[in-house]
């Protein structure tokens, strides 16, 4: 079973062994992948192409080193990719797509994976397919005018099938969200107005997490469901927490070791 506590920590000893850069904003989305992954998300891991599985399309690529540990953990990853990482292993910093790690785009040029998702969702519904989208994006992301493009679709088609989680953890690569664009009490405003699933929650609170993905999963809708979910950016290490250095920036450039005091 697949636990939290545990991918945070495969997920801070990934990067500290092999010096990647972007560990704060993987951070903040454990909790996010390991119940979407544990609890709902439609797969098999036996043939990470079987038609039948849900999608999902992880936009804020650049934050993918928990992805990456969650596929290794359900069997989907092989090990040597991670013991390769930033050293000749296929899976790089940013996400690139391989159907046979179940990795469905190649993302981290922010804006691309909500339209892509669009795609896909209005594509199933058109089959008349049953698979579920779910697309995971960054706050800070959330200024591309693409995304809003989207959106409208979403809303004027009525889709269903499409699920998309905001990483709303506040900081963006260089600045603090509220600085450069919509706060995220003001960005919930808007996206409320594109539906009336929308929720917002504590990202690091599996209880919501379940009772809010429920709403999507099991039940039936009129059209797509937005989640915000507030979190911590670096959580996990204190020196990382909350802070605009470590966007991409490894800890043990700053003397943090595995295994000692993170303070």
């Amino acid at each position: 079973m697949l636990k939290s506590d545990i991918i945070r920590q495969k997920t801070i000893e990934l990067s500290c062994n092999s010096g990647a850069g972007h560990l704060a904003p993987s951070l903040s989305i454990v909790e996010i992948l390991t119940v979407l992954f544990r609890d709902f998300l439609k797969y098999n891991p036996k043939n990470p192409k079987d038609k039948d599985r849900d999608r999902l399309i992880f936009s804020k690529g650049h934050g993918a080193y928990a992805y990456y540990i969650i596929l290794n953990k359900i069997g989907i990853l092989p090990q040597k990719e991670l013991d390769m990482f930033y050293n000749g292993a296929s899976i790089k910093g940013c996400l690139v797509q391989n159907s046979d790690y179940m990795i469905e785009a190649s993302t981290g040029s922010l804006g691309h994976g909500l339209p892509i998702s669009i795609g896909m969702a209005l594509s199933f519904k058109m089959q008349q397919i049953d698979q579920k989208v779910v697309c995971i994006v960054g706050d800070g992301e959330m200024q591309e005018g693409s995304n809003f493009e989207a959106l409208a679709l979403a809303y004027r088609f009525k889709l269903d099938n499409l699920l998309l989680i905001i990483d709303a953890n506040k900081l963006q690569a260089m600045d603090f969200i509220e600085n450069v664009g919509l706060d995220c009490d003001r960005l919930a405003k808007v996206l409320k107005a594109y539906t009336d699933n929308f929720d917002r929650i504590d990202g690091h609170n599996e209880g919501e997490l379940k009772s809010s993905f429920e709403k999507f999963f099991n039940k039936k809708n009129k059209e797509m469901s937005i989640i915000m979910c507030d979190t911590i950016k670096g959580m996990g290490i204190d020196m990382c927490e909350n802070s605009i250095k470590y966007h991409f920036r490894c800890p043990t450039e700053d003397g943090y070791r595995l295994g000692k005091s993170n303070g």
